[in-house]
């Protein structure tokens, strides 16, 4: 079993670190340069963020066991730190309980407000 719970891997720019979509275990942690977080499709995206260096992303789907929902892909060079899931939650089954249900409200209220805006974005029916 590998217990390693730090890994490093370096992403060309462009190059898709997740998809909308896609199962989470990892969260990450941007070393150097800067990661793209987006949704849609590829050729036509809609920006909803740029992580800088000494960012963190992708860290809602570890948490609330729900897939990603946006993407992310390096803007640049990056070297992103991979921090698995299963650590950090053991770490939150630790914390005061107060702490998790204000991550657990958090959480809610980002894919509430996505799910909001994606709602915006169809065509009425008719």
């Amino acid at each position: 079993m590998n217990n390693t719970v730090l890994s490093r891997r370096v992403y060309h720019s462009g190059q898709i670190v997740f998809r909308e979509g896609e199962p989470g275990d990892v969260m990450y942690l941007v070393e150097r340069g800067s990661v793209r977080i987006w949704r849609g499709a590829a050729d036509a995206p809609l920006e909803i963020a740029v992580i800088p260096h000494g960012g963190v992303f992708g860290e809602m789907a570890i948490f609330d066991g729900k897939p990603r929902m946006a993407s992310a892909s390096a803007a640049e060079e990056t070297v992103l730190v991979q921090i698995k899931g299963d650590k950090v939650r053991d770490a939150l089954r630790k914390a005061d309980p107060i702490i998790s249900k204000l991550i657990e409200v958090i959480l809610d209220s980002a894919r509430n407000l996505a799910q909001q805006l994606d709602d915006a974005k169809r065509p009425p029916a008719g």
